[in-house]
């Protein structure tokens, strides 16, 4: 089963999600992405951060890992960083009109109302961890 590693990055009572925008469809997600060969967990977790993100990030912990879509997905609390979320990498490379990314602090307390945060797993977890 492939692995996918991602970041609930949290600061002053906020969370760090993507807000993509793809063939017309808003959502939001957690940062994250593959593990390379070769390449442990936190190892890829870290990259994908400065990846996407372009912060230096301090894993705090495994929060969890879920099964989506055929897919093991492992979340890392990130509390400690440095830099400012800024997108870079593939996902910059990849915008276009119909495929775009958008860094968004959002407030904890409003994390249950975002329907369109996926996945939905991960949605309830993280509401029932704040």
């Amino acid at each position: 089963m492939e692995k996918r590693v991602a970041a609930v990055i949290i600061k002053d009572n906020k969370i760090l999600l993507m807000r993509r925008i793809k063939d017309g469809q808003e959502y939001f997600v957690f940062p994250g992405g593959g593990i390379k060969e070769n390449e442990s967990v936190e190892d890829a977790i870290i990259r994908e951060i400065k990846e996407e993100l372009s912060l230096d990030a301090k894993i705090d912990k495994l929060l969890f890992q879920i099964e989506n879509r055929g897919q093991e997905e492992l979340y890392f609390l990130i509390k400690e960083f440095s830099g400012i979320p800024e997108l870079s990498g593939p996902e910059k490379e990849r915008m276009n009109e119909n495929n775009q990314y958008y860094p968004e602090w959002i407030d904890l307390d409003k994390i249950q109302d975002l329907s369109n945060l996926y996945p939905e797993a991960v949605r309830k977890k993280v509401k029932e961890l704040i």
